[in-house]
């Protein structure tokens, strides 16, 4: 696609991963590695093409729109969801429309996947440079933090880029009961297909953790902080009681705060509520494709995330 007969628009390829590598590094001075852009964006597991798009001015790559493929289901069924997560242009081409006509691109792109809508977790800034292409808010995640007095050797690990330290002490893979179990609560509402496959692409570019304490298990992250993607606990007095389990063995292993972001009318909200006061997180705004699509039927969490 041409536009302003001078940019060329196109999906995301694989050949095009250098160009995204470069423009990261030019508009945040941000490194990344071609194998952790290749794992983020090409979301195979889910039977989906690259959703993204490039633009080039010549053979100079000038912006970009990245969106990731995900697939989420119900006692009803399932539908195929595009998460929008990354959108940056260099500053000589800003003000131009590209933020504008690559998103619009990419939204085709995504309705020859059969995506029936868009969805993105937003700060106010980002929100609001989505209403021009029609986008519209849901509600706001609720964070919780909970603090450990300990000496932050998370944090020191993390700068040196030696998080896998926590493989020695958690498991990165887990059962299918286990599994099936963080898929427990909200089974009428459409949410995160949680499978081994889902965790195995997670796990292609960010370590991640089962951390199984009697009866309930935690999904995590550990960078700097735990961070919680997902979580069941069969009730308030197992949660608590498996809290602090998890933060006397994040004591001992440096680690000063657990992290969540969830829905605020979930069941994970509600257990945390009662140890902890949430703090507003990130906004999910949604744009729809189709005319029947009830954003109350879906439900978010930190697993969504696209760093996650």
């Amino acid at each position: 696609m041409l536009y302003k007969d001078k940019y060329h628009l196109k999906r995301l390829e694989t050949k095009d991963l250098p160009a995204v590598k470069e423009i990261l590094l030019k508009v945040y001075n941000k490194k990344v590695s071609l194998k952790y852009l290749q794992n983020k964006y090409n979301a195979t597991y889910t039977g989906m093409d690259y959703i993204c798009t490039i633009a080039y001015h010549g053979n100079n790559p000038v912006a970009f729109y990245g969106a990731i493929p995900q697939i989420f289901s119900s006692n009803k069924g399932e539908i195929n969801v595009g998460h929008t997560c990354d959108s940056f242009t260099l500053k000589e081409c800003q003000g131009q429309g590209l933020h504008y006509q690559l998103a619009k691109l990419s939204y085709e792109l995504m309705k020859e996947c059969n995506i029936k809508f868009a969805c993105a977790f937003h700060s106010e800034n980002t929100y609001h440079s989505t209403i021009k292409l029609g986008w519209k808010k849901y509600l706001h995640l609720q964070r919780f933090h909970i603090r450990i007095p300990t000496l932050p050797f998370a944090k020191v690990l993390n700068k040196l880029g030696l998080n896998s330290f926590y493989n020695l002490f958690f498991k990165k893979e887990a059962t299918k009961e286990e599994i099936a179990k963080l898929r427990t609560d909200h089974k009428d509402k459409f949410q995160q297909d949680f499978t081994s496959s889902f965790v195995q692409y997670k796990n292609s570019f960010n370590n991640h953790y089962f951390i199984q304490s009697d009866d309930c298990i935690f999904w995590v992250k550990i960078q700097a902080v735990m961070l919680v993607g997902l979580f069941y606990a069969p009730s308030d007095k197992a949660f608590e009681k498996a809290i602090n389990k998890i933060k006397r063995k994040a004591f001992f292993l440096g680690i000063n705060e657990i992290q969540f972001h969830v829905q605020p009318t979930s069941k994970m909200a509600s257990q945390l509520q009662k140890i902890e006061s949430p703090q507003e997180s990130w906004l999910v705004g949604y744009l729809s494709f189709e005319p029947d699509i009830d954003i109350n039927d879906y439900f978010f969490c930190f697993a969504d995330f696209d760093t996650y």
